[in-house]
């Protein structure tokens, strides 16, 4: 297994806002794109066409005339956060997504996740915690490391 580095990382990675700081150490920093909060119920169920998703209501993006950038203002919870960037994961290669430091720094968390096919990934689900937290657009939520497993 080998992690694939800095140079070879910009070349797959598309959208980012800045892509020589985030690929800097062999990784990639993913940024917020939009967050949705999960607000209703859903149904797991072992015929996969009688599941269900829980309800997501998009959250709006609040933007002053002082800040560049719009924010979130998240309270407890859970939500669904997308991505501004995308990834071409080579074949045979693993993309391992975990919280960024920032995030739990501040009483978010995320699970890690091992994504193979870009295509199947649509974002992750972050938890705040009782505190609440302001999300600026474009903030760090996720540190990506790509294996290969050749």
């Amino acid at each position: 297994m080998k992690i694939i580095g800095t140079e070879s990382l910009k070349k797959i990675l598309r959208f980012a806002p800045d892509p020589v700081k985030q690929t800097d150490n062999d990784r990639i920093v993913f940024t917020v794109l939009d967050i949705m909060q999960i607000t209703g119920e859903g149904r797991i169920d072992p015929d996969k066409d009688r599941s269900e998703l829980a309800r997501r209501i998009k959250r709006p993006l609040r933007k002053s005339t002082r800040d560049a950038a719009g924010n979130w203002d998240l309270t407890q919870g859970a939500y669904w956060v997308t991505c501004n960037e995308t990834v071409q994961i080579p074949d045979g290669a693993t993309l391992m997504l975990q919280p960024h430091q920032v995030l739990m720094e501040n009483g978010l968390w995320h699970p890690t996740l091992a994504v193979r096919d870009w295509a199947e990934f649509t974002g992750v689900l972050i938890v705040v915690s009782a505190k609440g937290v302001r999300i600026m657009e474009g903030a760090p939520i996720s540190t990506g490391y790509v294996i290969e497993s050749k």
